[in-house]
């Protein structure tokens, strides 16, 4: 059943008073497919005229592409969009700009060898009869920056400034087009603290003066603390929206995941959405109970999914201690033992990620020591990584995990080659016919060995990369989102895979932001951060794994 919610009220409004005004911002029925593999489903979106509404999941559910589209750079396959009521079809960024959509991206479009009034009017510098206006262009360029606050010498050149400062000259860019909606792509992520306060003031007043804002972000601090309202997409659809007012952390993060507070059915709101919650529940309903990779919704229903591994030996093969990078994470420690599966989980950027490339001396560590079979080792790069039997499959495996020219074999082979020389003559033969056999022993779905790698679909590249670690025995896996980005037959090859290498004998160490992948391993690290914040043993979760989100908030 679905649950309907009153219409939407900004915090600066009565919240008795209902909302008549359009939206400054209604996306319906938006859907796209690339390659006839769909990204969004009719998804859904409407923020009221002068909030700040929250665009939440995880990777891979479907924001960027929502972003692309409401931006111009990506046209839908289907759907509408209107901006204060007035229907527009945006098929360019240009298209957007004029139809009064502004986006700030996480890599800011600004020129950093350019003054702040020259970036702020840098598509319509004013003109006299010879030459540019500049008074004209500094007058301009103070009226905007009056607008969100900020009192800046306007001749200075943006490169100069705070980071802070230069998406203050964004916004102030953004109102000088005249802005009716402005899509903010992770705004915070390269902001200090101070800066972060700085940055939600300024949009703030902008919310106050009828801008209507779209806030992506992983935080969920910075949701509850600056957004109205809230949209979650999973899997390319929308399966909830509501206010964030009298909202818990852990109800975003179970929408976003697909726990048992995820509310289930979608919480509409809006008309639009009011008109289709019952089916949308039915379409859910019916995905979920087919989809093999649902594990929280499987658990809600009184299953987990299966452990990776039968279970640790008594035996410590390694040991991190205070382990530090930075502004990335900071005094992580981690003792593995044989045969295990250890999961270190939390939304994306809290530092899961960063921790297991130091583990595989991916990334260079500013403190701490690690220990292999109770030996220091400096573990400083990947090749000392691969002296001491450490595997690594890691997140963008295009850019990290392998070469994308070289064949099936060559990329499996690429950490063995030794293996395969003779009086340092590379034996071609030899590396085809061991590729081969662990082509087949792994299921790879490819013509050949001698096929480019880049041709290949994501999971069996994942598994080509795997493939190279047993080539090379070795004993510990360092998994970073080893399932992200392939489809669902392949997320259950790969899960069997890690089970075989776990029960050979083989430690793990899985970096995840999926808790379904967590309720998987023997242990889990949670981290919120960059700091870790709970040790928990697989016993002490409980199938939907709240023990787990309970401390993401």
């Amino acid at each position: 059943m679905s649950i309907d919610q009153p219409p939407l009220v900004s915090r600066g409004a009565d919240p008795g008073e209902q909302r008549s005004d359009p939206p400054g911002l209604r996306a319906e029925r938006i859907s796209k497919a690339y390659l006839g593999i769909p990204a969004l489903e009719d998804v859904d979106l409407e923020a009221g005229r002068g909030t700040i509404h929250a665009l939440a999941g995880q990777n891979g559910a479907g924001k960027s592409t929502l972003v692309k589209i409401l931006s111009g750079a990506e046209t839908p396959d289907s759907g509408s969009i209107a901006v204060n009521g007035r229907t527009v079809s945006p098929g360019s960024p240009l298209d957007a700009q004029r139809a009064g959509i502004q986006t700030i991206y996480q890599e800011l479009s600004l020129v950093p060898s350019l003054s702040v009034a020259e970036n702020i009017l840098i598509d319509g510098l004013p003109r006299r009869r010879v030459g540019i206006d500049w008074r004209e262009t500094r007058r301009r360029a103070v009226d905007a920056l009056d607008r969100v606050g900020l009192d800046l010498d306007v001749r200075a050149p943006v490169g100069t400034l705070s980071v802070a400062e230069q998406q203050g000259v964004e916004l102030a860019k953004a109102l000088h087009r005249k802005a009716d909606v402005v899509l903010l792509d992770e705004p915070t992520s390269a902001l200090p603290p101070p800066d972060v306060d700085r940055l939600f003031s300024l949009l703030r007043r902008l919310a106050a003066d009828g801008v209507t804002m779209i806030y992506i972000s992983h935080r969920m601090d910075e949701l509850l603390g600056l957004c109205d309202d809230v949209t979650v997409l999973r899997d390319g659809r929308r399966v909830r929206s509501f206010p964030i007012a009298g909202s818990r952390p852990e109800q975003i993060v179970a929408a976003m995941v697909g726990g048992a507070d995820s509310g289930g059915d979608e919480a509409a709101v809006g008309p639009a959405d009011r008109q289709r919650s019952s089916s949308a529940a039915a379409s859910t309903a019916t995905r979920s109970s087919t989809t093999p990779d649902r594990p929280l919704l499987a658990a809600a229903a009184g299953g987990r999914p299966a452990r990776l591994s039968t279970g640790a030996t008594d035996r410590v093969i390694m040991t991190a201690d205070g382990l530090s990078e930075g502004l990335k994470f900071d005094d992580v420690s981690v003792e593995l033992r044989a045969g295990e599966v250890l999961g270190i989980v939390g939304l994306v950027g809290s530092g899961q990620s960063e921790v297991a490339g130091c583990l595989a001396g991916a990334r260079r560590r500013d403190a701490g020591s690690v220990r292999i079979d109770g030996r220091p080792t400096k573990l400083l790069t990947p090749r000392h990584a691969i002296a001491e039997g450490i595997g690594f499959l890691p997140q963008d495996r295009k850019s990290q995990g392998f070469i994308p020219e070289l064949s099936v074999a060559a990329n499996i082979t690429l950490a063995s080659l030794p293996m395969f020389s003779r009086a340092g003559a590379r034996d071609d033969r030899r590396e085809r016919r061991v590729a081969a056999q662990f082509a087949d022993r792994l299921g790879m779905r490819i013509s050949g060995v001698g096929q480019p790698m880049k041709t290949l679909s994501g999971g069996t590249q994942q598994k080509a990369i795997l493939a190279r670690w047993m080539v090379r025995s070795s004993r510990i896996l360092i998994c970073d989102e080893p399932t992200r980005g392939v489809d669902v037959a392949a997320k259950e090859d790969i899960y069997e895979l890690l089970r075989e290498f776990a029960k050979d004998g083989g430690a793990i160490v899985l970096a995840t932001s999926e808790v379904s992948e967590a309720l998987m391993c023997d242990r889990v690290l949670v981290m919120v951060r960059g700091h870790v914040v709970a040790d928990l043993s697989g016993d002490e979760i409980d199938p939907d794994g709240r023990a787990i989100i309970q401390h993401f908030g």
